[in-house]
Protein backbone atom coordinates (compact mmCIF):
# COMPACT_ATOMS: atom_id res chain seq x y z
CA UNK A 1 0.00 0.00 0.00
CA UNK A 2 1.34 3.60 -1.00
CA UNK A 3 2.24 5.83 1.36
CA UNK A 4 -0.13 9.08 2.47
CA UNK A 5 1.53 12.08 1.51
CA UNK A 6 1.76 14.42 4.92
CA UNK A 7 0.49 17.75 4.38
CA UNK A 8 3.03 20.72 5.18
CA UNK A 9 3.59 24.15 4.91
CA UNK A 10 6.32 26.14 3.32
CA UNK A 11 8.41 26.60 7.00
CA UNK A 12 7.43 23.15 7.82
CA UNK A 13 9.15 21.52 4.83
CA UNK A 14 11.66 24.09 4.88
CA UNK A 15 12.70 22.98 8.29
CA UNK A 16 12.29 19.41 7.64
CA UNK A 17 14.94 19.75 4.47
CA UNK A 18 17.40 21.29 6.21
CA UNK A 19 17.62 19.21 8.95
CA UNK A 20 17.75 16.35 6.47
CA UNK A 21 20.77 18.11 4.83
CA UNK A 22 22.04 18.16 8.33
CA UNK A 23 21.84 14.72 8.99
CA UNK A 24 24.62 12.19 8.63
CA UNK A 25 25.51 10.87 4.90
CA UNK A 26 24.44 7.06 6.61
CA UNK A 27 20.53 8.22 6.57
CA UNK A 28 18.79 5.70 3.95
CA UNK A 29 15.97 7.73 3.16
CA UNK A 30 15.11 10.32 0.74
CA UNK A 31 12.71 13.35 0.80
CA UNK A 32 9.40 13.05 -1.63
CA UNK A 33 7.74 16.69 -2.17
CA UNK A 34 4.17 16.01 -4.18
CA UNK A 35 1.71 18.97 -4.99
CA UNK A 36 -0.06 21.10 -7.32
CA UNK A 37 1.95 22.96 -10.61
CA UNK A 38 3.65 26.16 -10.01
CA UNK A 39 3.17 26.50 -5.63
CA UNK A 40 7.09 26.77 -5.11
CA UNK A 41 8.56 23.18 -5.14
CA UNK A 42 11.43 23.81 -7.05
CA UNK A 43 12.49 27.10 -5.49
CA UNK A 44 12.35 25.69 -1.72
CA UNK A 45 14.36 23.23 -2.52
CA UNK A 46 16.91 25.30 -4.24
CA UNK A 47 17.17 28.10 -1.97
CA UNK A 48 17.53 25.53 1.18
CA UNK A 49 20.28 24.13 -0.67
CA UNK A 50 22.21 27.51 -0.67
CA UNK A 51 21.19 28.71 2.85
CA UNK A 52 22.82 24.83 3.36
CA UNK A 53 25.95 26.11 1.37
CA UNK A 54 25.40 22.44 -0.79
CA UNK A 55 25.65 21.69 -4.45
CA UNK A 56 22.16 21.93 -6.21
CA UNK A 57 21.61 19.70 -9.01
CA UNK A 58 18.44 19.77 -10.89
CA UNK A 59 17.12 16.65 -12.70
CA UNK A 60 14.08 16.32 -14.55
CA UNK A 61 13.43 12.69 -14.99
CA UNK A 62 10.41 13.05 -17.31
CA UNK A 63 13.55 13.56 -20.05
CA UNK A 64 15.57 10.52 -18.49
CA UNK A 65 15.58 7.19 -19.79
CA UNK A 66 17.65 4.48 -17.64
CA UNK A 67 20.33 4.27 -20.24
CA UNK A 68 20.69 8.29 -19.52
CA UNK A 69 21.30 7.36 -15.70
CA UNK A 70 23.74 4.50 -16.41
CA UNK A 71 25.90 6.47 -18.49
CA UNK A 72 27.08 6.41 -21.78
CA UNK A 73 28.26 2.92 -22.76
CA UNK A 74 32.40 3.30 -24.93
CA UNK A 75 34.16 0.02 -25.52
CA UNK A 76 37.39 -0.27 -24.19
CA UNK A 77 39.52 -2.52 -27.03
CA UNK A 78 42.42 -3.40 -24.42
CA UNK A 79 40.30 -5.02 -21.72
CA UNK A 80 37.84 -5.90 -23.91
CA UNK A 81 34.95 -4.28 -21.68
CA UNK A 82 32.08 -2.05 -21.89
CA UNK A 83 32.70 1.34 -20.16
CA UNK A 84 29.90 3.46 -18.96
CA UNK A 85 30.97 7.26 -18.54
CA UNK A 86 29.67 8.98 -15.57
CA UNK A 87 26.96 11.77 -16.92
CA UNK A 88 27.40 15.22 -16.50
CA UNK A 89 23.73 15.78 -14.79
CA UNK A 90 24.64 13.15 -12.04
CA UNK A 91 26.50 14.50 -9.13
CA UNK A 92 30.47 14.64 -9.33
CA UNK A 93 32.32 11.65 -7.28
CA UNK A 94 33.63 14.19 -4.85
CA UNK A 95 31.81 16.94 -3.20
CA UNK A 96 33.35 20.02 -4.32
CA UNK A 97 35.69 22.30 -2.83
CA UNK A 98 33.89 24.71 -0.70
CA UNK A 99 30.63 23.05 -0.56
CA UNK A 100 29.21 21.02 2.49
CA UNK A 101 27.29 18.60 0.40
CA UNK A 102 25.49 17.86 -2.96
CA UNK A 103 21.80 18.01 -3.00
CA UNK A 104 20.02 16.02 -5.95
CA UNK A 105 16.81 16.90 -6.89
CA UNK A 106 14.62 14.62 -8.92
CA UNK A 107 11.99 16.77 -10.14
CA UNK A 108 8.92 15.42 -12.40
CA UNK A 109 8.85 12.14 -10.36
CA UNK A 110 5.68 11.82 -11.40
CA UNK A 111 6.19 11.51 -15.15
CA UNK A 112 9.66 9.44 -15.21
CA UNK A 113 9.79 6.13 -17.33
CA UNK A 114 9.20 2.92 -14.66
CA UNK A 115 12.47 1.98 -15.30
CA UNK A 116 13.89 5.16 -14.42
CA UNK A 117 11.80 5.01 -11.19
CA UNK A 118 13.24 1.53 -9.94
CA UNK A 119 17.06 2.83 -10.39
CA UNK A 120 16.13 5.23 -7.37
CA UNK A 121 15.68 2.32 -5.35
CA UNK A 122 20.08 2.04 -5.98
CA UNK A 123 20.23 5.60 -5.89
CA UNK A 124 18.46 6.28 -2.43
CA UNK A 125 19.44 2.99 -0.49
CA UNK A 126 23.52 2.40 -1.87
CA UNK A 127 24.29 5.97 -3.36
CA UNK A 128 24.82 4.51 -6.48
CA UNK A 129 23.91 5.19 -9.95
CA UNK A 130 24.32 2.93 -12.50
CA UNK A 131 28.00 1.43 -11.71
CA UNK A 132 29.02 5.07 -11.10
CA UNK A 133 29.10 5.86 -6.96
CA UNK A 134 27.72 9.10 -5.30
CA UNK A 135 29.84 10.79 -2.67
CA UNK A 136 28.69 10.01 0.67
CA UNK A 137 27.49 13.41 1.02
CA UNK A 138 24.61 13.21 -1.60
CA UNK A 139 21.24 13.86 -0.19
CA UNK A 140 18.40 13.19 -2.89
CA UNK A 141 14.96 14.90 -2.65
CA UNK A 142 12.41 14.25 -5.41
CA UNK A 143 9.17 16.06 -6.24
CA UNK A 144 5.98 15.17 -8.31
CA UNK A 145 2.77 16.30 -8.77
CA UNK A 146 -0.64 14.65 -8.16
CA UNK A 147 -1.78 13.33 -11.37
CA UNK A 148 -6.02 13.11 -11.20
CA UNK A 149 -5.76 15.79 -8.85
CA UNK A 150 -3.92 18.18 -10.79
CA UNK A 151 -4.54 17.07 -14.20
CA UNK A 152 -0.85 16.25 -15.03
CA UNK A 153 0.33 12.89 -16.24
CA UNK A 154 1.36 10.14 -13.47
CA UNK A 155 3.63 7.30 -13.92
CA UNK A 156 1.87 4.18 -12.22
CA UNK A 157 4.06 2.01 -10.20
CA UNK A 158 3.73 0.40 -6.50
CA UNK A 159 6.91 -0.52 -5.42
CA UNK A 160 6.51 -0.71 -1.38
CA UNK A 161 10.33 -1.42 -0.86
CA UNK A 162 10.75 1.89 -2.55
CA UNK A 163 8.39 3.57 -0.84
CA UNK A 164 9.62 2.48 2.50
CA UNK A 165 12.83 4.44 1.54
CA UNK A 166 10.73 7.78 0.85
CA UNK A 167 9.49 10.30 3.54
CA UNK A 168 6.56 12.07 1.27
CA UNK A 169 5.32 15.29 1.62
CA UNK A 170 2.10 17.29 -0.02
CA UNK A 171 3.22 21.04 -0.15
CA UNK A 172 0.22 22.99 0.54
CA UNK A 173 1.27 27.14 -0.03
CA UNK A 174 -0.41 29.47 2.48
CA UNK A 175 -0.17 33.36 1.99
CA UNK A 176 1.20 34.54 5.37
CA UNK A 177 3.92 33.17 4.21
CA UNK A 178 4.12 33.70 0.41
CA UNK A 179 3.36 37.41 1.50
CA UNK A 180 6.32 37.31 3.70
CA UNK A 181 8.70 36.34 0.97
CA UNK A 182 7.29 38.01 -1.64
CA UNK A 183 7.67 41.17 0.37
CA UNK A 184 11.95 39.70 0.09
CA UNK A 185 11.84 39.28 -3.53
CA UNK A 186 10.32 42.49 -4.37
CA UNK A 187 6.82 41.20 -5.75
CA UNK A 188 5.38 43.85 -7.17
CA UNK A 189 3.52 45.71 -4.36
CA UNK A 190 -0.15 45.65 -6.49
CA UNK A 191 -0.09 41.93 -5.69
CA UNK A 192 1.08 41.68 -2.22
CA UNK A 193 -1.24 43.76 -1.17
CA UNK A 194 -4.06 42.09 -3.47
CA UNK A 195 -3.23 38.75 -1.97
CA UNK A 196 -3.10 39.94 1.13
CA UNK A 197 -7.00 41.13 1.35
CA UNK A 198 -7.33 38.60 -0.57
CA UNK A 199 -5.16 35.25 0.58
CA UNK A 200 -7.43 32.82 -1.11
CA UNK A 201 -6.85 33.90 -4.39
CA UNK A 202 -2.70 32.61 -4.40
CA UNK A 203 -3.68 29.48 -5.73
CA UNK A 204 -6.84 27.42 -6.55
CA UNK A 205 -6.60 24.05 -5.68
CA UNK A 206 -9.52 22.81 -8.10
CA UNK A 207 -8.44 24.64 -10.74
CA UNK A 208 -4.86 24.98 -11.16
CA UNK A 209 -4.66 28.20 -11.73
CA UNK A 210 -4.33 30.83 -10.11
CA UNK A 211 -1.01 29.40 -8.27
CA UNK A 212 2.03 31.19 -6.48
CA UNK A 213 4.21 31.01 -9.80
CA UNK A 214 1.60 32.88 -11.68
CA UNK A 215 1.60 35.45 -9.31
CA UNK A 216 5.27 35.58 -9.46
CA UNK A 217 5.24 35.75 -13.16
CA UNK A 218 2.61 38.88 -13.22
CA UNK A 219 4.97 41.01 -11.36
CA UNK A 220 7.87 40.15 -13.39
CA UNK A 221 5.23 41.37 -16.11
CA UNK A 222 4.67 44.15 -14.79
CA UNK A 223 7.98 45.04 -13.34
CA UNK A 224 9.98 44.26 -16.37
CA UNK A 225 8.15 44.01 -19.41
CA UNK A 226 5.88 47.21 -18.65
CA UNK A 227 8.05 49.32 -16.10
CA UNK A 228 5.27 49.28 -13.81
CA UNK A 229 7.59 50.00 -10.59
CA UNK A 230 4.24 50.73 -7.98
CA UNK A 231 0.15 50.21 -7.49
CA UNK A 232 -0.31 54.34 -8.63
CA UNK A 233 1.54 53.42 -12.17
CA UNK A 234 -0.35 50.44 -12.90
CA UNK A 235 -3.84 51.79 -11.79
CA UNK A 236 -2.91 55.13 -14.26
CA UNK A 237 -2.48 52.86 -16.88
CA UNK A 238 -5.16 50.57 -16.46
CA UNK A 239 -7.80 53.93 -16.45
CA UNK A 240 -6.24 55.02 -19.57
CA UNK A 241 -7.45 52.62 -22.13
CA UNK A 242 -4.53 51.54 -22.96
CA UNK A 243 -4.07 48.21 -20.87
CA UNK A 244 -5.96 45.40 -23.07
CA UNK A 245 -2.39 43.68 -24.00
CA UNK A 246 -1.59 43.95 -19.96
CA UNK A 247 -4.70 42.60 -18.97
CA UNK A 248 -4.52 39.34 -21.56
CA UNK A 249 -1.06 38.49 -20.10
CA UNK A 250 -2.49 38.47 -17.19
CA UNK A 251 -5.28 36.69 -17.56
CA UNK A 252 -2.84 33.76 -20.01
CA UNK A 253 -0.18 34.19 -16.33
CA UNK A 254 -3.25 33.35 -13.58
CA UNK A 255 -6.94 32.76 -15.13
CA UNK A 256 -9.67 34.80 -16.08
CA UNK A 257 -11.07 34.82 -12.75
CA UNK A 258 -8.49 36.09 -10.81
CA UNK A 259 -7.30 38.24 -13.00
CA UNK A 260 -10.30 40.21 -13.92
CA UNK A 261 -10.60 40.62 -10.20
CA UNK A 262 -7.01 41.92 -10.09
CA UNK A 263 -7.88 44.22 -11.95
CA UNK A 264 -10.79 45.52 -10.42
CA UNK A 265 -9.41 45.76 -7.33
CA UNK A 266 -6.87 48.41 -8.64
CA UNK A 267 -9.40 50.54 -10.77
CA UNK A 268 -12.76 50.07 -7.82
CA UNK A 269 -11.49 48.31 -4.99
CA UNK A 270 -14.50 46.26 -3.53
CA UNK A 271 -15.81 47.72 -0.27
CA UNK A 272 -15.14 43.95 1.88
CA UNK A 273 -12.09 42.02 1.45
CA UNK A 274 -11.53 38.03 2.60
CA UNK A 275 -8.85 39.10 5.12
CA UNK A 276 -11.26 42.11 6.85
CA UNK A 277 -13.56 39.07 7.05
CA UNK A 278 -11.09 36.76 9.01
CA UNK A 279 -10.29 39.43 11.12
CA UNK A 280 -13.49 40.52 12.45
CA UNK A 281 -12.62 44.21 11.18
CA UNK A 282 -15.00 45.68 13.25
CA UNK A 283 -15.55 49.31 10.77
CA UNK A 284 -16.40 46.59 7.91
CA UNK A 285 -18.62 45.23 10.41
CA UNK A 286 -20.78 48.62 11.40
CA UNK A 287 -20.93 48.92 7.91
CA UNK A 288 -22.36 45.89 6.90
CA UNK A 289 -25.20 46.42 9.62
CA UNK A 290 -25.68 49.68 7.97
CA UNK A 291 -25.95 48.15 4.58
CA UNK A 292 -23.49 50.54 3.70
CA UNK A 293 -21.32 47.58 1.55
CA UNK A 294 -22.92 45.62 -1.30
CA UNK A 295 -24.06 42.40 -0.90
CA UNK A 296 -22.65 41.72 -4.27
CA UNK A 297 -19.10 42.69 -2.39
CA UNK A 298 -20.37 40.65 0.93
CA UNK A 299 -20.57 37.85 -1.41
CA UNK A 300 -17.24 37.58 -2.81
CA UNK A 301 -15.52 38.36 0.32
CA UNK A 302 -17.41 35.60 2.29
CA UNK A 303 -16.37 33.22 -0.31
CA UNK A 304 -12.99 34.19 0.08
CA UNK A 305 -12.98 33.41 3.58
CA UNK A 306 -14.75 29.84 3.46
CA UNK A 307 -12.19 29.09 0.99
CA UNK A 308 -9.36 30.27 3.48
CA UNK A 309 -11.09 28.68 6.54
CA UNK A 310 -11.33 25.25 4.44
CA UNK A 311 -7.29 25.51 3.67
CA UNK A 312 -6.74 26.61 7.53
CA UNK A 313 -8.93 23.33 8.53
CA UNK A 314 -6.92 20.74 6.34
CA UNK A 315 -3.61 22.64 7.55
CA UNK A 316 -5.38 22.28 11.64
CA UNK A 317 -5.13 18.47 11.67
CA UNK A 318 -7.48 16.53 14.14
CA UNK A 319 -7.87 19.67 16.36
CA UNK A 320 -8.58 23.15 15.04
CA UNK A 321 -5.99 25.69 16.24
CA UNK A 322 -6.97 28.95 17.87
CA UNK A 323 -6.23 30.60 14.84
CA UNK A 324 -8.82 28.70 12.96
CA UNK A 325 -11.39 29.05 15.58
CA UNK A 326 -11.24 32.49 15.55
CA UNK A 327 -11.15 33.20 11.99
CA UNK A 328 -14.30 30.96 12.20
CA UNK A 329 -15.88 33.03 14.50
CA UNK A 330 -15.14 36.57 13.06
CA UNK A 331 -16.20 35.29 9.79
CA UNK A 332 -20.37 33.87 11.45
CA UNK A 333 -20.30 37.42 13.02
CA UNK A 334 -20.52 38.49 8.72
CA UNK A 335 -22.69 35.90 8.09
CA UNK A 336 -25.08 37.22 10.83
CA UNK A 337 -25.04 40.24 8.99
CA UNK A 338 -25.97 39.53 5.45
CA UNK A 339 -29.22 38.64 3.90
CA UNK A 340 -31.23 35.82 4.80
CA UNK A 341 -30.86 33.85 1.80
CA UNK A 342 -27.69 34.67 1.72
CA UNK A 343 -27.30 33.63 4.82
CA UNK A 344 -28.32 29.90 4.65
CA UNK A 345 -26.37 29.33 1.37
CA UNK A 346 -22.91 30.34 2.98
CA UNK A 347 -24.03 28.10 6.16
CA UNK A 348 -24.71 25.29 4.26
CA UNK A 349 -20.73 25.82 2.30
CA UNK A 350 -19.68 26.18 5.56
CA UNK A 351 -20.90 22.64 6.38
CA UNK A 352 -20.25 20.95 3.13
CA UNK A 353 -16.84 22.61 1.92
CA UNK A 354 -15.29 23.31 5.33
CA UNK A 355 -16.44 20.51 7.50
CA UNK A 356 -16.64 22.87 10.55
CA UNK A 357 -20.24 22.37 11.67
CA UNK A 358 -18.95 20.98 14.70
CA UNK A 359 -17.03 23.78 15.79
CA UNK A 360 -19.34 26.85 15.47
CA UNK A 361 -20.01 26.46 19.34
CA UNK A 362 -15.83 26.49 20.20
CA UNK A 363 -15.61 29.19 17.74
CA UNK A 364 -18.68 31.47 19.14
CA UNK A 365 -16.44 31.17 22.59
CA UNK A 366 -13.42 33.79 20.59
CA UNK A 367 -16.14 35.79 20.66
CA UNK A 368 -17.41 38.48 23.07
CA UNK A 369 -20.30 37.04 25.18
CA UNK A 370 -22.89 39.35 23.60
CA UNK A 371 -21.60 38.97 20.28
CA UNK A 372 -21.60 35.56 20.82
CA UNK A 373 -25.03 35.73 21.87
CA UNK A 374 -26.18 37.93 18.75
CA UNK A 375 -24.91 35.23 16.26
CA UNK A 376 -26.37 32.53 17.79
CA UNK A 377 -29.94 34.07 17.55
CA UNK A 378 -29.40 34.32 14.16
CA UNK A 379 -28.14 30.97 13.67
CA UNK A 380 -31.07 29.46 15.08
CA UNK A 381 -33.68 31.29 13.73
CA UNK A 382 -31.99 30.41 10.37
CA UNK A 383 -32.18 26.93 11.18
CA UNK A 384 -35.54 27.03 12.48
CA UNK A 385 -36.79 28.69 9.38
CA UNK A 386 -35.01 26.29 7.33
Amino acid sequence: MRKEPVAVTVPELQEILERHLAADAAINYAVKIVGHPGIGKSDLVRQTAAKMNFLFIDTRLAFKENIDLGGYPVPDHESRRMLYYRPGFIPPPEVPEGKDGILWFLDEANRAHPTVIQTLFQIITEKVCGEHALPDKTFVVLAGNLGEEDNTALTEFDDSALDGRLAVFHLRPDAPNWLNWGEKEGIHPSIIRYIGGFPDKLWDEENIHPNPRGWHQVSQALRLSYGLKTEADLARLLQSGADAPLEKMIVALVGQTAASDFVLQITSPRELTTQEVLDGNQAKLDLLEQNRISQEDALWALSGALTALREQNMESGSEPSQALLQSLGNTLQFLALVRADMRLSFFYLLIKKCALFTQIPSALKMLEAQTADAVSEKIRDMLEAS
